[in-house]
């Protein structure tokens, strides 16, 4: 199957489902486009994408405990609200260059580049590895990616502990939230 062909199957079953209207506009085979690209590998029949785009379309995620609770520090939250307000100021969210801009917004907080990249995504999707951010971005759209980064804020500010992490996970280990540090004791990317 070609790839316009593919674009075209995806957009009619996507309108059987209910989240594409008739005809699809040039946008949203755009969308389906870039779908497709983030996760057309793990496509065997249309039928397997349906999971994916209904994920896609959710404007909060669920996100395990144990993740949710090594979001729970301030400058996570701060960090997170700053990608929500970089968001805002993009007109369009394909194509940012997120491997840079990420990190540099995560070093205004101490946190290194990896622990930030991990914290937008479960914050985004609710879990721990998938798509490229530069993927998710566009699929998720300026509304979701505010929605689900002030529910996740919601959900530790409004959850019961408010910043106070757990002491101990699971079997006893101490538990450790992402921290960022300050400037000159670590190297960005670097874990406490």
């Amino acid at each position: 199957m070609t790839r316009p062909q593919k674009i075209s199957g995806l957009a009619e079953a996507m309108q059987r489902w209910g989240y594409l209207e008739s005809p699809a506009p040039e946008a949203a085979l755009r969308w389906i486009d870039t779908f497709l690209d983030a996760y057309g590998d793990r496509l065997e029949t249309l039928e397997d994408a349906r999971p994916f785009v209904h994920a896609l379309r959710e404007l909060e995620v669920t996100i395990p405990a144990l993740e949710l609770e090594r979001l729970r520090n301030r400058q996570v939250l701060f960090f997170l609200d700053a990608v929500g307000q970089y968001v805002r100021e993009q007109p369009e969210l394909r194509g940012l260059p997120l491997e840079r801009d990420i990190p540099t917004i995560a070093e205004e907080f101490g946190i290194g580049a990896g622990d930030a990249a991990h914290a937008v995504r479960v914050a985004l999707s609710g879990e721990a590895e998938g798509v490229a951010l530069g993927l998710l971005f566009p699929l998720l759209g300026h509304d979701r990616i505010q929605a689900r980064l002030g529910a996740v804020s919601g959900a530790i500010l409004h959850g019961g502990r408010g910043l106070e992490p757990l002491k101990f996970g699971p079997g006893g280990v101490p538990f450790r939230t992402i921290e960022g540090v300050r400037p000159g004791n670590q190297t960005p990317g670097e874990s406490s």
